[in-house]
């Protein structure tokens, strides 16, 4: 049979280890939030020119392009890369649009086109390719 004396000393062993427990877990989260902060920058600390780099006003917004695939319709909202899109074959405009917008695994994809998952995958990355080289003319490499 234990003692009221071992039961109480069980007791403060258990209090002295979730204190600890507890402390080493706020210094954790102390330790997480400055390294997090390094990476952080607050709005209000920022120089105007940085500010003026991150904005992006209205009139920047463009124009949403449709695409009609497999008897679905997949929206694009950037004109520059809708038009390198249009410049792709028709199937590979398919499966980068399917793939890339419309979330579809490449297994489904192959499936919807009856051709090799293998396929798909070789043609997609062709065609990122072709779409990175035709957006390099327009915008620069700096801008990718």
């Amino acid at each position: 049979m234990i003692s009221e004396e071992e039961k109480l000393a069980v007791v403060k062993m258990f209090c002295a280890y979730c204190r600890r427990t507890l402390r080493n877990a706020r210094t954790d989260i102390i330790r997480k939030q400055a390294r997090e902060a390094r990476w952080e920058t607050v709005f209000s600390d920022m120089h105007e020119s940085e500010l003026n780099r991150l904005a992006s006003p209205d009139d920047l917004i463009s124009e949403e392009v449709v695409f009609e695939v497999v008897g679905r319709e997949v929206v694009v909202m950037d004109t520059v890369l809708a038009d390198a899109i249009h410049g792709l074959s028709k199937g590979d405009q398919a499966i980068v649009l399917l793939y890339y917008f419309a979330e579809w695994t490449d297994r489904r994809i192959a499936e919807e086109l009856g051709c090799p998952r293998s396929t798909v995958q070789f043609r997609r990355s062709k065609a990122l390719l072709a779409l990175r080289a035709r957006l390099e003319e327009v915008m620069g490499d700096d801008e990718l």
